[in-house]
């Protein structure tokens, strides 16, 4: 008989494993984790159509990410489905998880209750953390606009294998913000350490806070499941910081800035393009610069957009601005100085900028007389009056040849128009068009079509036949 009684122990113990295996279950990848890692909640079953619970939190903590698996299992010739949902959330004390209700075929089962208790962090010596997230400032005291590096560092033991890591720089409101660069990561002491690096630049004086940054972390843990390889999430939060940040006055612009304002001539034909470039080299707010306006009276000016560069250069961040100009003109014209004043931080002083002002010579201005045909012509000396008394018979001839000769000269022109009046992409038909404006009114059109399409970055469709014709007519 007490042979007897071990045999039906064991079947009963087999049974009671089998009936995990049907129906509803829930269970945690972790009985117990440390504050700031992530718990993962599995409900499972097994059927043809389930229905899990919808679950934005479990025992008042919000869920942050959930994940479904299905698997086929063929068992004594029967295909059975089993379909795992997973909850991902971030206790920070000890809870009891309540039972769930799940839908199997149409038939509702309960799943057990689970307790998930709060371990204390992995034994290390006393100061020794496994993880930590640093931020700090190269001034928590600046003028407003002045540069700042912002840097985070953060450490890992070496003894800790990392899968992913996610950072999360914290609500920069206030700041206007340039991304620095992310270091090599090094080895220093029992550590492995991560920097990255921000250059931030205050835009209203004040106490300006910088919350706390996040990292996340993933790393591989043991699990009740053998074949299933479970990651779990680890959030770790930095320090918080305070900028005092004083008022800058009686300027918008901070750093050290060199003005440098070029010309590519000096005396020019009447109408043809004079080109202007200024540069600004130096570091502080270069993105603060605002585009310039030339005052050149008499002349026609047309202005590109500012191009704006920032750059590292060791632990100091340079910039350069460019912005270009076109402008033509009639007559002689001054380009008037431009102005730019700057707080220097070394001095402590307020500079001043200004250009020397650039006088144009406009060469041949006697040529912008027009013609009958509103095309420029040179002007001439009188001519003198000449007597037109012919015989009828010289007329007529004269007349014909007249009418021959204009006809093989129109006909070499053509010709002569196809070589001489070629051009390439609209900036060229500009300039070549730009010794009509304002003398042949077709000529002018186009030119303001041609302008906006190149300046003010507008789509006008220019037809070719009709370039083809005002060309032709203007020569």
């Amino acid at each position: 008989m007490k042979p007897i009684m071990p045999f039906v122990g064991r079947i009963l113990f087999l049974l009671f494993l089998s009936i995990e295996l049907f129906g509803a279950k829930a269970y945690l990848l972790q009985n117990s984790v440390e504050v700031g890692e992530s718990a993962t909640l599995v409900l499972s079953a097994k059927g043809n159509k389930i229905h899990f619970p919808k679950m934005e939190a479990i025992a008042g903590f919000p869920v942050v990410s959930h994940q479904s698996r299905q698997s086929m299992e063929l068992t004594n010739g029967v295909l059975n489905r089993q379909l795992d949902m997973y909850y991902t959330f971030y206790p920070d004390k000890n809870i009891r998880i309540p039972s769930f209700e799940i839908t199997i075929d149409g038939k509702k089962e309960q799943t057990e209750a689970l307790e998930l208790n709060m371990q204390a962090s992995s034994a290390k010596p006393v100061g020794h953390q496994l993880f930590s997230l640093e931020m700090n400032v190269s001034n928590d005291s600046p003028l407003q606009q002045e540069g700042v590096k912002l840097t985070f560092i953060f450490k890992r033991d070496r003894t800790e294998n990392l899968v992913d890591m996610k950072f999360s720089k914290p609500s920069l409101e206030g700041f206007w913000v340039k991304e620095g660069q992310k270091d090599t990561p090094y080895v220093e002491g029992d550590y492995i350490i991560h920097t990255i690096s921000y250059y931030i630049f205050p835009q209203r004086s004040g106490e300006l806070v910088i919350p706390k940054a996040k990292i996340d972390i993933a790393k591989q843990v043991n699990s009740r499941e053998i074949f299933l390889s479970q990651i779990q999430w680890k959030s770790i939060s930095s320090n918080e910081l305070t900028l005092h940040v004083s008022p800058l006055v009686g300027a918008t612009l901070l750093g050290h800035f060199n003005v440098e304002v070029q010309v590519d001539a000096t005396e020019v034909e009447i109408n043809s393009a004079v080109n202007v470039t200024i540069k600004i080299l130096g570091d502080g707010n270069f993105e603060d610069i605002a585009p310039f306006a030339l005052n050149a009276k008499g002349a026609t000016v047309f202005a590109d957009e500012p191009k704006i560069k920032t750059f590292l250069e060791g632990d100091t961040l340079k910039g350069e601005f460019v912005q270009k100009f076109s402008l033509s003109a009639q007559k002689d014209f001054r380009i008037e100085p431009i102005e730019l004043h700057f707080y220097n931080p070394d001095t402590k002083k307020i500079e001043y900028f200004m250009s020397k002002p650039i006088d144009i010579k406009i060469l041949h201005p006697e040529k912008a007389g027009k013609s009958s045909r509103g095309v420029s012509e040179p002007v001439t000396s009188p001519m003198e009056k000449v007597s037109f008394k012919f015989e009828w018979v010289n007329i007529g001839i004269g007349l014909c040849l007249g009418m021959l000769l204009f006809g093989f000269i129109q006909w070499g022109f053509h010709y002569e128009r196809k070589g001489k009046m070629r051009f390439e992409g609209e900036r060229e038909l500009l300039q070549k068009l730009l010794k009509y404006k304002g003398k042949n009114e077709e000529a002018t059109q186009m030119i303001i079509l041609l302008e906006e399409n190149i300046y003010g970055n507008a789509k006008h469709k220019l037809s070719k036949r009709v370039i083809k014709k005002l060309l032709k007519n203007l020569v």
